[in-house]
């Protein structure tokens, strides 16, 4: 992996690991529904608005597949993460996510377009058991009906994974900016009818406003455009493996925002984090 995917990967991380902060801000006045439609729409019209700009037009697959994008790799994910969350806390949600690497490449596998091999096996392991570390003093709680948010957290991390390997195939030649356009332009259109089913409680103050408008243009917007560019350059099992690292990013946004300290544990957690996904990068 050349230095320039990298620093997309990690800026790539950083950026989903920032929209946490985000949610957590604007989750209780705007609720689940309320906040994943309003990211959605707001990160779609950004990327829009560049593509405009540009003088560029939404080209590519029909509109029916920007649909199915949009519901695989964003409408769908966020709601169930939303609906896990309401059994367990951030830090048991986050190692369930950890597991969306090792559904992308079993998927790949299956479709023929990888392999399995021993290094990449102990890289995925190791990632996730440094993902565990780094949240275990945080708290890796399961509440009442717990398994039936654990099962919805690993349903979210297999339809993420799933919605990677659909745009490797399906937007192949599509340029990374107009498939982020579409995908959350096509979350929006889903997610916005269900905020009249379940409206947002309230109130909607400066603060959850900001954390809206930083969840849609950082969380949504640059985060998925990044993200997009990954697969094309990287393929979508290997792009994947950002989940192992928002984690880290989460731990030190807690410390640049928030002067959360950070333990040895974390530390440790962090370095076996970054030599699983080294295993899962390295070609052989």
């Amino acid at each position: 992996m050349t230095a320039r995917p990298g620093v997309l990967l990690a800026t790539c991380a950083a950026l989903f690991g920032l929209s946490f902060v985000f949610t957590r801000s604007a989750v209780g006045a705007l609720g689940p529904v309320g906040v994943s439609a309003a990211r959605a729409a707001l990160g779609g019209c950004l990327l829009l608005a560049v593509v405009l700009a540009r003088g560029e037009r939404l080209r590519g697959p029909p509109p029916g597949r920007f649909l199915v994008l949009g519901a695989l790799s964003a409408a769908l994910p966020f709601l169930l993460l939303s609906l896990a969350m309401t059994t367990m806390n951030a830090g048991t949600a986050a190692v369930l996510n950890s597991v969306s690497p090792l559904f992308a490449l079993a998927i790949e596998v299956a479709a023929g377009r990888d392999r399995f091999t021993g290094l990449k096996l102990a890289g995925l392991a190791t990632g996730a058991g440094g993902v565990a570390l780094v949240m275990a003093e945080r708290g890796l709680d399961v509440g009442p009906g717990g398994w039936a948010g654990v099962l919805a957290g690993l349903a979210g991390a297999a339809v993420f994974a799933y919605g990677a390997s659909y745009a490797a195939r399906h937007f192949r030649d599509v340029r990374p900016l107009v498939v982020a356009t579409g995908q959350q332009l096509g979350a929006a259109v889903l997610l916005l009818p269900l905020v009249a089913v379940f409206p947002p409680p309230g109130p909607v103050t400066p603060p959850v406003a900001a954390g809206v408008a930083g969840l849609g243009i950082l969380g949504s917007g640059v985060a998925y455009l990044l993200f997009y560019r990954l697969i094309d350059r990287l393929g979508p099992a290997r792009t994947a493996t950002v989940n192992l690292l928002v984690p880290i990013s989460g731990v030190l946004w807690g410390l640049v925002l928030l002067g959360e300290p950070i333990s040895p544990l974390s530390v440790l957690g962090m370095a076996a984090i970054l030599v699983g996904l080294r295993w899962v990068l390295m070609k052989r």
